[in-house]
């Protein structure tokens, strides 16, 4: 979250690079509205925001209005190198402050050591997709607060595409990775089980939740883009 083009450009190239799907925002207002469809696995926040402030969005986190566990990690990239912005920003609950101008490379490797030391926990116990909530540890999904029966494989493919939002997958992928298989299973499994996800959450939604992107795979996009 920055409002420097050039910042968010260097920081999502870097980010890439190191293997990270990165999702941006340019204000505290958006970057809010974004955490509350996908839960992030870490934030790098500046704290010079427009419309609500970096301190605000930290705030929010901690205080688990956004959407997102209250100890999601949060590094602060941020150009006010004072004593005091630091202790301001340390004792809001950031994990770690980085001042600008930074070494692209120095991020990445605070974001590694930083989500290493989180463990487990850097995943979120509930996924919140609009209005499809995914809770890990109990394996229950609902949509507009109505529970959605699946079955273990269900559950599974759809758990695995939650935790990759806007990452396309092939069925081939998915038979490695959900089913751990490609080699006894077909193709036509995925499938299958894609067909029955979407009739049963699709009962709630009033907008797709996992697409088809023809001729590679599937994967999950709830960006207004997307659905508009």
């Amino acid at each position: 979250m920055d409002d420097d083009d050039g910042i968010r450009t260097v920081v999502q190239w870097q980010l890439n690079d190191s293997g990270f799907d990165v999702v941006e925002a340019d204000d505290g207002a958006a970057a809010l509205q974004i955490m509350s469809r996908e839960v992030p696995l870490l934030v790098v926040l500046d704290l010079s925001l427009q419309a609500v402030g970096g301190l605000d969005v930290l705030r929010a986190i901690r205080a688990g209005r956004a959407g997102v566990p209250k100890d999601l990690p949060v590094i602060i990239l941020s150009g006010r190198s004072g004593e005091t912005d630091r202790i301001v920003g340390l004792d809001l609950g950031a994990d770690d402050y980085l001042v600008k101008p930074f070494s692209p490379g120095e991020l990445a490797a605070r974001v590694r050591s930083l989500l290493r030391r989180a463990g487990p926990s850097a995943i979120s116990e509930v996924i919140a997709l609009g209005s499809v909530r995914i809770e890990a540890s109990s394996r229950e999904v609902t949509v507009n607060d109505n529970r959605v029966e699946l079955t273990a494989k269900e559950f599974d493919l759809l758990l695995f595409l939650a935790t990759h939002p806007r990452q396309v997958f092939t069925r081939h992928q998915l038979l490695e990775t959900v089913w751990q298989s490609a080699d006894w299973l077909g193709e036509a499994t995925v499938t299958e089980h894609v067909h029955r996800l979407r009739n049963k959450l699709g009962k709630e939604l009033t907008t797709p939740l996992i697409w088809t992107v023809r001729g590679v795979g599937y994967q999950i996009d709830v960006s207004p883009s997307r659905n508009s």
